[in-house]
């Protein structure tokens, strides 16, 4: 078992940390240099994980983290500030391509985990079989080898189905509607201890209910000996004689004071897990040259519809995403959720102008917001962009957008059997109110062209896949970069396709099986 704080025994997990394990590196007063083990790059799912699991087998481990360490107590329910403290570039990060789509990162000490939902999906077997059969990767990943870790992680992480007292209407509806027409909805498999309902995911778990690596991995691999450079940036991974000997960072958000140099000597080993976005950037510049590298990005994009009823559904309480069907993952390539939006976003999408909006504005109470993750084909590319930032180009193909005009048909029926008044669709194209179940069929008519349509862009795969052969991947299926020894790669970067569910759980998985084998050899 883990070495779990009781959540009686503190308010929060991130107040109760040994003393020095924590280096907020935009205090530096000078260049530091230091040496472990092992040097973790990235605090979020894979890094937490990889940490804890190294520091558990009595390894030193540094962990390096881009972002601050935002406290529970700090979290806020503003927006502005929220998206400014917790996320990559505010929030303003973007795919080019056919048309723009928004990217939310987290950039802090737990990553992504402390803006995300905490859903927990193990990776489907038919997802695990074609990287073995299409992909190369044999008995590297098979659900044999991760089942006991997501056993492991289910343990330590309380995983369990949202309870039905936090379940809120929005997500009780959604299930309920959905099995009356024969769609196997169902409650989110979630990461969380005693959620009070506060639909706050997305801005920071306000109770640190919600298990993100910031109160749980984190602080229970720094109480093992491990030790957190927060605010550093990995410049580059030091690679010498064919293996990585050291991570080289520099201290960021310094407010204006000299940004001082991070040397970390790893003796052993350096674990990447700086996402799909950041990884494939590090290695190019840490010299590692492969025509794969930053190709075969894929990514689930995210898309919101919405309804009006005439009954209250306040989605502001219960679970953020409570609630979800995945019957057409594998026929149709989406996935059907629940999901609550500060009003702030809610507000963008509500249609109408002047007197119109405003009324329609009043009832936001009795709307709600249901979501299609698309599980596109379309690859795209992680480049450099200027100043140090991550470009990434991505466009959809015709087969994804046919996939998610469907999707979203099916969401406004299910409105519509659910009671809904008025269906908002927020198609270019379809009219911005439909009002009966007959005209669904505008939307099943509708665009082919991703221009029409308010993706997000959500869980991301590919940049540096894993493979035997250096032509077509990154890394080998010993997890470890072809180009340089004991660079263990262990974030979706190295997934060879996206997986039609959450990944966060198969991203943690994945980083304590490679952890523990490196652990042990």
């Amino acid at each position: 078992m883990s070495n779990i704080t009781s959540p009686s025994a503190a308010p929060y997990p991130d107040e109760q940390l040994r003393e020095g394990a924590v280096v907020d590196c935009r205090l530096l007063r000078a260049d530091l240099r230091d040496e472990y083990d092992y040097v973790v790059i990235g605090s979020g799912a894979a890094g937490a994980v990889a940490a804890h699991t190294l520091a558990k087998s009595g390894a030193s481990v540094a962990i390096l983290e881009e972002g601050p360490w935002v406290k529970t107590r700090d979290f806020s329910d503003d927006l502005h500030t929220s998206f400014n403290k917790l996320m990559r570039m505010s929030g303003t990060q973007i795919l080019t391509g056919r048309s723009f789509m928004p990217l939310l990162q987290g950039r802090c000490v737990g990553g992504s985990t402390v803006i995300n939902s905490a859903i927990a999906w193990r990776t489907p077997e038919d997802v695990i079989e074609s990287w073995q059969r299409e992909f190369g990767l044999g008995e590297s990943v098979t659900m044999a080898k991760l089942d006991p870790h997501f056993d492991a992680l289910e343990r330590d992480l309380n995983v369990h189905p949202v309870n039905d007292d936090v379940l809120g209407t929005s997500n009780r509806l959604f299930v309920e509607t959905a099995k009356a027409i024969g769609i196997a909805g169902a409650p989110m498999q979630r990461y969380e201890r005693g959620c009070k309902g506060s639909s706050r995911c997305l801005t920071g778990c306000p109770s640190a209910a919600k298990q993100g690596m910031n109160v749980s991995y984190i602080p229970w691999a720094l109480s093992l000996g491990a030790r957190i450079f927060s605010s550093c940036r990995a410049s580059k991974i030091e690679v010498r004689n064919g293996r990585a000997v050291a991570v080289h960072g520099r201290a960021v958000d310094t407010e204006g004071g000299p940004s001082r140099k991070v040397t970390l000597i790893a003796k052993k080993g350096v674990f990447l897990a700086a996402s799909a976005i950041q990884t494939p950037n590090v290695l190019r510049r840490s010299g590692v040259r492969n025509s794969a590298l930053g190709r075969h990005f894929q990514a689930h994009p995210g898309l919101a519809t919405f309804a009006m009823f005439d009954k209250p559904i306040d989605m502001y309480f219960g679970a953020t995403q409570g609630a979800e069907a995945i019957d057409f993952r594998k026929s149709d390539r989406f996935k059907l959720e629940t999901i609550s939006m500060p009003p702030e976003i809610a507000a963008i999408r509500v249609p109408g102008v002047g007197r119109e909006f405003v009324e329609r504005l009043t009832q936001l109470g009795n709307t709600a917001m249901w979501v299609v993750q698309v599980r596109a084909k379309a690859e795209g590319v992680v480049r450099p962009g200027f100043g140090g930032a991550d470009q990434v180009s991505f466009s959809l193909l015709k087969s994804d957008l046919e996939q998610t005009r469907k999707a979203c048909a099916v969401l406004a029926r299910l409105y519509f059997a659910a009671g809904a008044r008025e269906v908002w669709p927020g198609i270019y194209g379809v009219p911005p109110i439909l009002t009966s179940p007959d005209q669904v069929r505008l939307i099943e008519e509708g665009p082919l062209d991703s221009r029409s349509y308010s993706f997000i862009a959500t869980h991301l795969f590919g940049t540096a896949r894993m493979g035997p052969d250096r032509e077509s991947s990154v890394v080998g299926l010993d997890f470890s970069a072809h180009d340089a020894k004991g660079l263990y790669v262990v974030d979706s970067s190295i997934f060879p396709t996206n997986l039609g569910v959450n990944p966060q759980h198969s991203i943690m998985a994945i980083s304590r099986l490679v952890a523990t084998q490196v652990a042990e050899a």
